[in-house]
């Protein structure tokens, strides 16, 4: 769907690229490097959208004249946090710990335009089977997924041999809550009378 306003995506996530294509949109993607810390009291499921707003308010210039969309992905087991892997031995470990037992995905999303902006977040819970050592070093191995919170990927070999249920949207899992992210920019677009 075409819009008279420039939609950017604020992330270098080839997965959030395509599910921003699935939505119909025209965009461009643009990238800032934003500090993704934060402190370390923030509840765990406010980090995805305090990191989204970080992201999204780096385009705080170019918000003025175009739609921005900024997000940011946690898995929590517990209350563990796993954020993306920094090393081979910290991507098993987390895997490892994911192994067998049911975690929550939680997605943030910020769509920032002129002075309105928007800030949402949604939660998928996700069981995985019981998969073995040698399983889990093959999927780190061969798919390195250090750019990935919880050290995997849904829609890769994991995803299809490893997990055995969802609850919620996969979307979401894969990078971004598609269904309400259409809402919201539809909305904003049609109250500016640039949705064609």
């Amino acid at each position: 769907m075409n819009s008279k306003q420039k939609i950017i995506l604020a992330s270098g996530s080839p997965r959030r690229k395509e599910l921003m294509a699935m939505c119909g949109f025209d965009f461009e993607v643009q990238v800032k490097n934003t500090d993704e810390t934060h402190p370390p009291e923030t509840p765990s499921h406010l980090i995805p959208e305090l990191l989204a707003e970080r992201k999204a308010m780096a385009f705080a210039e170019e918000a003025q004249q175009n739609i921005i969309v900024a997000a940011d992905t946690i898995v929590i087991l517990g209350e563990q946090i796993f954020e993306k892997p920094i090393s081979r031995r910290n991507a098993i470990d987390m895997l490892t710990a994911l192994n067998g037992n049911t975690h929550t995905v939680i997605t943030g999303v910020c769509v920032l335009a002129g002075n309105e902006k928007i800030v949402f977040s949604e939660s998928t819970s996700v069981t995985f089977n019981k998969l073995d050592s040698a399983e889990i070093a093959f999927y780190v191995d061969k798919f390195q997924p250090y750019d990935k919170a919880g050290a995997y990927a849904c829609q890769e070999w994991i995803g299809a041999i490893g997990i055995k249920s969802f609850e919620g949207s996969y979307h979401n899992v894969v990078g971004l809550p598609t269904h309400r992210l259409y809402e919201v920019l539809k909305n904003m677009l049609q109250s500016r009378n640039n949705f064609i």
